[in-house]
């Protein structure tokens, strides 16, 4: 396991206990949700994780602060986190696009990326007027 799959699991251990220990995005994401909860940890380092998925190829990142007065900042930073993920590929981490595949499933990936993948391959800019 490399540092940050080691970090990943060490967030997971933030999540509420009556929800699944488990982080729902693809390796190119977790640079990214390690970076948000460190910003969210230096905000309020008792904040709970309900939590973090991919949906619609987008980041959903559900969190409870432990002091009321701290949830604005903190919706400020997940919110800067979900933009950046829109823009970057779920797979690699590199620059990406919101793609479909041919049964309606969204992600976000890097095109190139995903026209030398198989589980990819068939995946096409979604037009984001028809969303």
């Amino acid at each position: 396991m490399n540092e940050l799959q080691l970090q990943i699991e060490e967030l997971k251990k933030k999540i509420a206990p009556e929800y699944w220990k488990s982080i729902d995005v693809d390796e190119g994401w977790y640079q990214l949700i390690v970076d948000c909860d460190k910003e969210l940890t230096a905000i309020d380092p008792n904040y709970q994780i309900f939590q973090v998925k991919e949906k619609f190829g987008g980041l959903r990142y559900y969190f409870q602060p432990s002091q009321s007065d701290t949830s604005t900042e903190m919706r400020e930073v997940v919110a800067k986190y979900e933009a950046i993920a829109a823009q970057t590929c779920e797979a690699t981490g590199k620059p990406g696009v919101l793609m479909k595949s041919i049964g309606g499933w969204y992600k976000t990936l890097n095109p190139e990326y995903a026209a030398d993948t198989l589980l990819y391959g068939k995946y096409v800019r979604a037009n984001i007027s028809t969303l």
